[in-house]
This record gives C-alpha cells, sequence and structure tokens, in this order.
C-alpha cells in the first residue's frame, strides 16, 4: 500500500501525489472501500480517486534521477517515435500516451517535433490531432523529468524543445 505523500505517476494522468488514503463522500452506504486521494501535477484542481484494491496496478514509480538525466543527455542521438500518418496514426499515439513510459514519451514528442519541423519546411501545419497529442506528451512528460530532476517544468521544457529544434533543423 501507497503512503501519503509519496509522488507516483498514474496512467495516462501523468504525475500525481499521493494527499489521502479514505473512503471518499461520494459512495453510497454500505459500498464503503478506500481509495488512494491524488492531486494532479498537471492539473492543479483534479482530486483523482483511485480504489486501493487493483489502484496500483495502473501507477508506476518516478523514473529515477538518474534515468531522468540519461534521457536529457541522450535525447539529440535517441530515436524519435515514427509516427504514422492516416487513421492508424491516432491510435498508435493513443497507446504510447496510455503507457505513459518516459523514454518512449519522449520518443513520441521527437517524433512529432521532427514532423512538425517537416511540415512546416513543405509550407504546412502540423495536424491538430498531432499538435493536441504533442502537448498533451509534453504535459505528462515535463513534470514527471522535472521532479525526478529537482527543478522546474519550464526548465525541462526549454531545455528539450530547444535541443529538439536545433538538432532536427540541422538533420533535415
Amino acid at each position: 500500500m501507497l503512503k501519503k505523500g509519496e509522488v507516483v505517476v498514474y496512467g495516462s494522468r501523468g504525475l500525481c501525489m499521493l494527499k489521502d488514503i479514505a473512503i471518499p463522500p461520494f459512495l453510497s452506504a454500505g459500498k464503503e472501500k478506500l481509495y488512494y486521494q491524488l492531486s494532479s501535477a498537471s492539473d492543479k484542481s483534479a482530486v483523482l480517486y483511485v480504489p486501493v484494491d487493483g489502484g496500483e496496478d495502473k501507477m508506476r514509480d518516478v523514473i529515477s534521477e538518474e534515468e531522468a538525466k540519461e534521457l536529457m543527455d541522450h535525447l539529440e542521438e535517441m530515436d524519435s517515435l515514427s509516427v504514422s500518418t492516416g487513421k492508424k496514426a491516432e491510435a498508435e499515439i493513443a497507446e504510447v500516451v496510455k503507457r505513459n513510459d518516459a523514454p518512449e514519451m519522449l520518443a513520441l514528442v521527437k517524433g512529432l517535433y521532427k514532423l512538425r519541423i517537416e511540415r512546416t519546411q513543405n509550407g504546412k501545419k502540423l495536424a491538430s490531432m498531432n499538435e493536441r497529442y504533442l502537448s498533451l506528451s509534453e504535459k505528462l512528460l515535463y513534470p514527471e523529468l522535472a521532479f525526478a530532476l529537482k527543478t522546474e517544468v519550464d526548465k525541462v521544457k526549454k531545455t528539450v524543445t530547444g535541443t529538439l529544434t536545433r538538432v532536427l533543423q540541422e538533420a533535415s
């Protein structure tokens, strides 16, 4: 069982802090059971209730500082996730976001940035679906990296976007 104050990654909700373990007030009499009360780092007003029984299946530990440094240090040479086009694209991207695995999410962000640069060079915009998933991926990934690195989200975002923009423009 988790403890109050622990920080975890909860599915596609991202970085969350465990605020309480209690029976929530919305349960009807006779159906009381314990829930984790989580607060989301990406949406401060969101309160998530997750049943203690089975709830940890959708949670994982935040990546370590070493893992985060490794990802940031190898961002330039890491493979980008190849982003499909057409009808299969959304399902594939949604699966990556649902898994919310930090290295895979960073590869997705890199792949979507690469696609954005390619489309911009051809006088086109990135498809709205891809923009939406890029924004969501960044919203989930950057707080986790920032927490692991003990720094600010804006600093992580600036580093990642600056590195990707430079590297991908040089490559094209």
